[in-house]
């Protein structure tokens, strides 16, 4: 699959895709960084034609495999771990009694 956006935000595109068995070639933005990265499920370039040919060597059976990581509870922890790290974070300041993050 050919992703052309510049701007997606998390690539929900890109990952039936991969459920598919289809590897992708995108842009390295975010999005299909988030979702490819360095999986090696697809081919991420600036030069969209040489993602595209990259891509096509690429086994389906990766691309499938990867899709399946990307489960609820995955999200889950990921969703918490982020709050830790926000509440953590020495960034946080007490602003009028309150806690601002």
């Amino acid at each position: 699959m050919v992703f052309p956006s510049l701007t997606d935000t998390f690539g929900m595109v890109l990952l039936e895709a991969l459920a598919c068995g289809v590897p992708v070639a995108a842009f390295p933005v975010m999005g299909p960084l988030d979702v490819i990265g360095k999986s090696g499920c697809g081919c991420l370039d600036h030069d969209l034609r040489r993602a595209a040919l990259g891509a096509l060597l690429v086994p389906r059976e990766k691309c499938r495999a990867h899709a399946l990581t990307f489960t609820w509870q995955e999200s889950v922890r990921q969703f918490l771990d982020n709050i830790g790290r926000a509440h953590a974070s020495p960034a946080r300041a007490s602003v009028g009694g309150a806690i601002a993050v």
